[in-house]
């Protein structure tokens, strides 16, 4: 029995048609159709090695160092970048704020606002009876009046209870005035401690300046109130003053008309209990 050969096509060839000589009808008729239908492995197998750049083929994976540290620099830096724009955002925004409280302020101050009332009191209550006082409109006239200077008495009496009562009044006067001064101390701490208090809780340069014009204004205050004190007691010291050298420039007024009267002595001139001096003449 002949051998047989199998085509590609799945005929079968005979051996005997391979001898020298003879050509092989079966294998040369299938050849046409090998040509015109590839199998479709051998297709898949070519489009695949198409696939594969011929360099890679039969390497190894390899990563670029210098390409991978350039990329991380360059990420680094986009985020430092973002950062500093977050920061500058933010310091913005503390600028913002740091703007609007410095525009808030207190609304209404703390002020003594019975100041100038007062001083006014201050200085009519020295006006007592026959006090003289500096708040007084006539005071220069009255003044004139109650010590002529150098001018001879014919009442001691009725001159001394006048200089004793104006000087006395004075005094009274200035010291009615200190103790008003006095009174106004537990306001005055009450104000004190409210602007201390504000002190603490100042918040921006707008309550921070209305605060220091707050202490401005009581320090002026008290300037004022310490310059009523100062001319209370130069008026009181004025009266006294006023009083001691009248009596002295009367009382050598008064011996001298005694003498250009003819006497041959001068009267002493000495006060009674009364706070009074007589006129009398001495003994020969």
């Amino acid at each position: 029995m002949p051998d047989q050969m199998t085509a590609l096509d799945g005929a079968s060839v005979d051996l005997e048609d391979r001898k020298p000589g003879r050509r092989p009808r079966r294998a040369i008729a299938a050849l046409p159709g090998l040509r015109s239908r590839p199998a479709p492995f051998a297709l898949a197998v070519v489009f695949a090695l198409a696939a594969i750049p011929a360099a890679t083929l039969g390497q190894l994976p390899v990563i670029d160092a210098a390409n991978l540290i350039q990329t991380t620099m360059t990420a680094l830096k986009m985020l430092e970048s973002v950062i500093n724009e977050v920061e500058m955002i933010a310091n913005q925004v503390r600028q913002i704020e740091n703007m609007v409280q410095n525009t808030r302020n207190y609304g209404r101050g703390v002020w003594d606002t019975e100041a100038l009332p007062r001083l006014v009191r201050l200085g009519q209550v020295i006006d007592q009876e026959q006090a003289i006082a500096y708040s007084m409109a006539n005071v220069d006239a009255l003044f004139r009046q109650r010590y002529p200077g150098y001018r001879p008495v014919t009442d001691w009496s009725r001159e001394y209870d006048t200089w004793t009562r104006t000087t006395l009044d004075t005094l009274r006067g200035t010291l009615s005035s200190v103790r008003l001064h006095a009174g106004d101390f537990a306001t005055e701490q009450a104000r004190i401690q409210a602007l201390q208090a504000m002190s603490d809780s100042a918040e921006g340069r707008m309550q921070a300046l209305q605060l220091g014009n707050m202490m401005a204004g009581e320090q002026l205050q008290q300037l004022v109130k310490l310059r009523q004190l100062l001319m209370s007691q130069i008026n009181a010291q004025n009266v006294y003053m006023a009083t001691q050298t009248n009596r002295e420039a009367q009382r050598a007024a008064t011996q001298s008309e005694w003498v250009r009267n003819g006497n041959t002595d001068a009267p002493r001139l000495e006060p009674t209990a009364s706070g009074a001096s007589r006129g009398r003449a001495a003994r020969p």
